[in-house]
């Protein structure tokens, strides 16, 4: 039987089992990427607002997003093979549920469910891949999970597009295709998945009386987040930003976030140990992350609608007016991780990721309705490389950082944060776009939405008023774009304040100092 955090010796043997690994995660990819350029006509179909379309995004981040501390502490717990299966089953059911939505309101719902299986799913397999593959090595696996999620994402919003628009099939079809996936996922995993052997008394935790999840952490978070977004999502729409009930809203929030920190840094199994950020590396990797969550997750969604919308493109065509942005990630994300595989250094490598996620969100800034295309893609590039090299290799740095009992407590937390970054981007500017039509309309005497505040429907409306919407709603996303700017330059800021130390080439490894000799001090909270 294999020792307790070892990889298995035969290396067929985790090639296959990262094989499946990567199929869960593309399935999982699935709920934003295919998706994504079909919900402008979604929700347009429904009869959604700009509202609603938020809400039908940030249904599945937001689960998500939560999700991630529970199921990490759980895969501290329990068996991460069987953990995975289930959130593949969630994601499939939630799939379903969204391909026989009739309204908004079930579409949100079966959007949540989707958000919980998906959260499992990115949240495990970083951690199985952690277990199977040691922390030097993981920089060239990195490179082939970063070639997996480029393909689903270069290939998800042509595909989205195209079956929004397929008679007979459908946006429905983009669902239907996702529960596909997850049972061929499920089912790859229980063939090829074979794990180390838990140290002893580990996974049984209510059986041995150890440590248990911390439900009461999870129920607190949620509050907190969806207090947050809440508030975030209807001011400045349902209500005023400075008003009494977005004051409310935010002693509320402050409330719950106290009451938050108070508890995890009393319990004794914390759903999000805050030990861990005492840890620089690990501080300013979850700093990071959290600002590079709105180019990673909303920036997608703001773009399927800027080019339908105040570009006047289809489903499909929005697609792959994309693929530059995925090209930029491609190129930037492949070359970075080998030479961070090679080199075992990453900070020179960041600091350029941060610079050009800068630059492309400078460039998005100035966009309008007749922008040129070639600037636009040329924006597009500059900040899919910055993603590309920056996002997913935070996740490694804080493993690198991170004492081998707490691996899957610190990569959900860089995930958190980089999810909680996303859902909270996608609803501020969101908010912002909805407040910056409204203006723009008044002030061109336009008509910026739909009837009753829907999303614009350009098929329905004369040639002039076309003109003036598109008019309206590209100078709008100009401005939402620039407002992005400052959480770039936070990434940038945090990536430059990082401590740089040599990646362990090994399990269980120590830590490196800047001189290149062994980090014997206690991890933290170990001193």
């Amino acid at each position: 039987m294999a020792q307790p955090g070892t990889p298995p010796a035969s290396p067929a043997t985790t090639r296959r089992a990262f094989r499946a690994l990567l199929l869960a995660l593309f399935t999982g990819l699935l709920s934003s990427t295919v998706v994504v350029t079909a919900l402008p006509r979604v929700v347009t179909d429904l009869g959604g607002s700009q509202a609603a379309f938020t809400w039908v995004v940030a249904a599945t981040m937001v689960s998500s997003t939560l999700s991630l501390p529970l199921w990490g502490k759980l895969a501290d717990l329990a068996d991460r093979k069987t953990l995975i299966q289930c959130a593949l089953g969630l994601f499939a059911l939630g799939s379903a549920w969204c391909a026989l939505a009739g309204d908004v309101g079930q579409l949100i719902a079966g959007r949540a469910v989707q958000g919980l299986g998906a959260g499992g799913v990115n949240a495990l397999a970083q951690v199985i891949m952690a277990t199977l593959v040691p922390p030097r090595e993981r920089g060239r696996y990195n490179g082939r999970v970063t070639l997996v999620i480029t393909a689903g994402t270069v290939a998800g919003p042509p595909l989205g597009g195209l079956l929004a628009e397929t008679p007979g099939v459908g946006w429905r079809g983009c669902f239907q295709l996702g529960v596909l996936l997850a049972a061929g996922a499920g089912l790859a995993l229980h063939r090829t998945l074979l794990l180390p052997a838990p140290a002893p008394g580990a996974g049984s935790g209510r059986a041995t009386g150890g440590p248990r999840p911390d439900l009461w952490g999870a129920v607190l978070l949620t509050a907190t987040v969806g207090t947050l977004l809440l508030a975030v999502t209807r001011a400045g729409d349902v209500v005023p930003w400075l008003s009494w009930p977005s004051a409310g809203a935010a002693c509320a929030v402050l409330v719950l976030a106290v009451l938050f920190v108070r508890h995890e840094s009393r319990a004794a199994d914390p759903l999000v140990p805050l030990r861990l950020l005492r840890d620089r590396t690990v501080a300013l990797s979850a700093l990071a992350g959290f600002a590079v969550g709105p180019a990673l997750f909303a920036a997608p969604a703001l773009l399927s609608q800027y080019f339908q919308t105040a570009r006047a493109q289809s489903p499909a065509a929005s697609g792959l007016l994309t693929l530059p942005m995925i090209a930029g990630l491609l190129v930037a994300s492949g070359v970075a991780g080998r030479l961070i595989a090679t080199r075992g250094r990453w900070k020179r490598l960041l600091a350029v990721g941060g610079l050009l996620l800068v630059l492309g969100f400078s460039l998005m800034g100035t966009v309008a309705a007749d922008t040129p295309l070639p600037l636009v893609s040329a924006a597009l590039f500059a900040g899919g490389a910055g993603i590309g090299i920056v996002s997913q290799n935070l996740v490694l740095i804080a493993q690198n950082a991170a004492p081998p009992d707490d691996l899957g407590a610190t990569t959900t937390l860089v995930v958190l944060s980089r999810s909680l970054g996303g859902v909270l981007g996608l609803a501020a500017l969101g908010s912002l776009l909805t407040a910056r039509v409204d203006a723009l309309s008044r002030a061109h005497t336009a008509a910026g939405t739909g009837p009753d505040g829907g999303l614009p429907d350009l098929g329905a409306l004369p040639p002039s008023a076309v003109e003036s919407v598109q008019a309206v709603h590209g100078q709008a996303f100009g401005d939402v774009f620039a407002t992005a700017v400052p959480f770039a330059l936070l990434a940038l800021t945090a990536v430059l304040l990082m401590r740089e130390t040599p990646l362990r080439t090994a399990h269980g490894e120590p830590e490196y100092t800047a001189h290149g000799e062994p980090d014997r001090r206690p991890a933290p909270g170990q001193e």
